[in-house]
């Protein structure tokens, strides 16, 4: 895959949306995302990494947030953290908090989502279609997401030379939502 069409985002995304969880947000839900990101924003500016990578951060936080969200409201637990401090003790799995060893990448519809070239934890992958429709795709194991992967679906290009990243494309590998409420009873990080 080395370039990435509307033709491959239909093909790899798109036609799968019928297995999808819808998820609709509340407006109170997008405000206290909103306001929450607002005072982010301004910890942040001080951490070295926030002052190269500032362009669409308001964008990135609220997409991610608002995924976190979603998830919650599906799953029936809360596990965001809601504090703010320096972004070294952050760096945890989003589900850690309930005792599960696993992320949550959002992404806005129409892109695919950005993960590390090398993924160590799972994750829920969640598409953002509004501010507050967003849709639980399923559940990316470690394997999933080191095997359905392209530097072809990164779009900044700044972020293509850094190396780290990678887009993932493998919708149609992911475990199915539901499986996603078994978590706390299965344990598995697999």
């Amino acid at each position: 895959m080395n370039q990435m069409s509307k033709h491959d985002y239909n093909e790899f995304v798109e036609q799968h949306f019928k297995k999808f969880a819808k998820v609709i947000l509340d407006v109170i839900t997008f405000r206290k995302v909103e306001s929450f990101v607002e005072k982010i924003i301004q910890a942040k500016k001080e951490e070295a990494h926030h002052k190269v990578d500032s362009n669409n951060e308001k964008k990135r936080w609220t997409t991610g947030l608002l995924g976190e969200c979603a998830v919650e409201k599906y799953i029936g637990k809360s596990f965001i953290n809601w504090s703010i401090g320096s972004s070294s003790y952050y760096h945890v799995p989003d589900l850690s908090s309930i005792g599960i060893n696993c992320g949550v990448k959002t992404v806005e519809r129409g892109k695919f989502p950005l993960i590390f070239k090398k993924s160590y934890k799972p994750e829920i992958i969640v598409i953002k279609d509004s501010n507050k429709e967003l849709y639980i795709c399923g559940y990316a194991t470690v394997q999933i997401l080191n095997k359905y992967q392209s530097d072809a679906l990164i779009l900044s290009p700044d972020l293509k030379k850094r190396g780290t990243k990678t887009g993932f494309y493998g919708y149609d590998k992911l475990l199915p939502p539901h499986t996603i409420l078994e978590l706390p009873n299965n344990g598995s990080t697999t």
